[in-house]
């Protein structure tokens, strides 16, 4: 057992309790308004930075790109991303397709993809060099309580010399960025809607015979929606299908998965070849409707998560550091205390109709599409062909989906 000491109360403005993208994120978003914050992140460090052929990647869309310009960290993620100029959208044993392309729509391209170990690097080294952020890792938070005028929290630290500490950390605002199962969420017993789709995703990287071209590719089919993202020379490739069947995918040997995935998705990137390490996670939707309690807000995952094949979730949590970090600045600079419930609520309000609007744009993926009868069949169809010559109509739904609205 290591060593256990005390050591004295660390007083902040705000604590985050999660130091994974969105609490990093939000850290250095809060910094940049000159709130001091201590951020906790319960894991190890990750020392190897160097990205793999199976790493996961990310669509950082318009919206988001906007706010990694604004904490200055663009030009260290540029270097690295993939930009998305086309998508191919297609609807499996159906006629209709849209596409979107840069140049129809006026835009220097739809989006990047990034492999997420390098912004995660970027993030923390941006994070270790902020003097306002006082970043502890690894650091667990062992219990916390809200008074009139703080919130109080006990937190046990590792330090270099392997030795466990308890630290005392006293905020005027917490802010529980502790991903899906969120323990504060549950702690504080706030209300959680959860809808099972009864999908999982398989998610892996995959070469072609065809060089992608910057081009991305989203299939709708009766079981789910699948999604090929291009990155350097592969794709990231996310299929989602009944619980059941992605038990079976995820366990068959690499000629069955393929031969499976290919036929489909079908040939339009090409011929699939080499695959990376597949992974599977279940497919549901949380909504929390009420994201703050006495001193204590929601963000990222634990507030709202969707479905891996829409690229909404890191997107829309980026939004949400955004208004909050208004927030925050406002009431910093009107005197208020920044865990203040009309703070939270303003905070909340400003956010609802985002967070419902991608809610319902990323089920409608996962519902419409697998309604499999002739009239509805021919009603997507018909919706496709639309949209497909419409430019008003793809420019409306390129901005919801770059969180442009």
């Amino acid at each position: 057992m290591p060593e256990q000491q005390s050591i004295e109360t660390n007083d902040t403005e705000v604590v985050i309790v999660g130091g994974g993208l969105v609490g990093m994120a939000l850290a250095l978003s809060l910094a940049q308004q000159d709130i001091a914050v201590v951020l906790l992140e319960a894991q190890q460090v990750d020392s190897n930075t160097e990205v793999q052929f199976d790493d996961r990647t990310l669509v950082i869309n318009p919206s988001s790109q906007l706010f990694w310009q604004a904490l200055g960290l663009w030009s260290e993620v540029q270097p690295h991303v993939t930009s998305i100029d086309h998508v191919h959208v297609s609807n499996q044993g159906h006629f209709g397709v849209v596409q979107f392309t840069k140049d129809e729509l006026d835009v220097p391209q739809l989006g990047h993809v990034v492999a997420a170990k390098t912004l995660a690097n970027v993030l923390l080294k941006a994070v270790q060099q902020q003097p306002l952020i006082d970043h502890m890792q690894p650091a667990k938070l062992l219990e916390f309580a809200a008074t009139e005028q703080h919130i109080n929290l006990t937190v046990e630290r590792t330090n270099e010399h392997q030795v466990a500490e308890t630290v005392a950390v006293t905020a005027q605002l917490m802010v529980g960025a502790d991903g899906v199962q969120s323990a504060i969420r549950q702690q504080l017993k706030l209300a959680t809607a959860i809808k099972s789709y009864q999908r999982s995703a398989i998610v892996c990287n995959i070469t072609t015979s065809q060089r992608h071209h910057n081009h991305a590719f989203e299939r709708l089919t009766a079981y789910g929606p699948m999604a090929l993202l291009p990155f350097n020379n592969r794709f990231g490739f996310v299929w989602s299908m009944p619980t059941a069947q992605a038990a079976a995918m995820l366990a068959a040997d690499e000629p069955t998965f393929i031969q499976q995935a290919q036929q489909q998705f079908g040939y339009r990137a090409g011929e699939f070849q080499q695959l990376g390490r597949r992974s599977s996670y279940p497919i549901y939707q949380i909504k929390v409707p009420v994201q703050h309690a006495k001193r204590v807000v929601l963000m990222g995952n634990a507030a709202h998560a969707v479905s891996p094949v829409s690229a909404q979730g890191l997107n829309l949590a980026v939004r949400g550091i955004k208004r909050l970090s208004a927030q925050l600045q406002m009431a910093k600079a009107q005197g208020q205390c920044l865990g203040s419930e009309s703070v939270l609520q303003a905070y909340q309000q400003a956010s609802d109709a985002d967070q419902q609007r991608t809610l319902n744009y990323t089920d409608d993926l996962m519902t419409w599409f697998q309604i499999d009868e002739p009239l509805v069949n021919a009603c997507r169809s018909m919706g496709l062909v639309a949209v497909n010559a419409s430019l008003s109509l793809k420019k409306a739904l390129f901005k919801t989906a770059g969180g442009l609205r």
